[in-house]
């Protein structure tokens, strides 16, 4: 199962109060709430905006669903708080959700976006293996980093091949755990350090990255590749 990671921010605008800036994964409940500076009775509209397109309406009176709009979609609340449940989100509904006082005559703005983020439910990160420094190799030793970047979700694991096979426990390995980055995806390290002796008979050196049943991923060094 993986878990949300939620940014948190409250905005006043137009009378109305929202919290904005939500990372989900697919099937996650997401609960968007509005509270309005004075009682409004049900008079709230919730609206779903895209990039480049204008807001689609999602729930009229607080609690009425705009037709053709899936059941996962919820509005809840009155007086002076409201919710928009979204029961199993989707990828598809990703975008800015707003939320409309329809009580006060004359008044078309909204009220300030809560973005919500749906992440792919799986994502390969990138890969990167660097060599080891000139000056490491003068001291004796050969330190080689793997960096995967932007992946999702958090228990990718990392680990290293050397000339093909799975590095020995004689092998000083060490690595990073995940980190969570602003876009809600994640990234890894792990740093394999040989002898330099050992690294100059090297082959090559693998880097793989694995999580459930996905398949894995690798990226390859060749130590001719390195200049010594």
């Amino acid at each position: 199962n993986t878990h949300s990671t939620h940014k948190q921010t409250a905005i006043t605008h137009c009378g109305l109060r929202q919290v904005t800036d939500l990372i989900y994964s697919p099937g996650e409940t997401v609960s968007n709430s509005c509270t309005a500076s004075s009682g409004i009775s049900n008079y709230i509209q919730w609206y779903l905006q895209k990039p480049g397109k204008a807001p689609k309406l999602l729930v009229y009176d607080a609690t009425n669903r705009q037709s053709g709009i899936p059941g996962r979609f919820r509005g809840g609340g009155s007086g002076t708080q409201f919710t928009l449940t979204i029961t199993g989100v989707q990828e598809e509904d990703a975008g800015d959700y707003y939320c409309q006082d329809t009580w006060n005559e004359g008044l078309t703005s909204l009220g300030a976006a809560h973005e919500v983020t749906v992440l792919e439910s799986d994502v390969r990160p990138t890969l990167t293996v660097l060599p080891p420094s000139s000056v490491e190799l003068q001291q004796g030793k050969a330190t080689l980093l793997c960096l995967a970047n932007k992946g999702f979700p958090s228990d990718w694991k990392l680990s290293w091949k050397v000339d093909g096979s799975a590095s020995s426990n004689t092998l000083e390995v060490t690595g990073s755990s995940a980190v969570l980055e602003k876009d809600g995806h994640y990234s890894w390290s792990s740093t394999l350090t040989l002898p330099v002796d050992q690294w100059k008979k090297v082959g090559s050196v693998t880097c793989e990255a694995t999580q459930g049943s996905q398949s894995p991923l690798s990226e390859t060094l060749r130590r001719d590749q390195c200049s010594d």
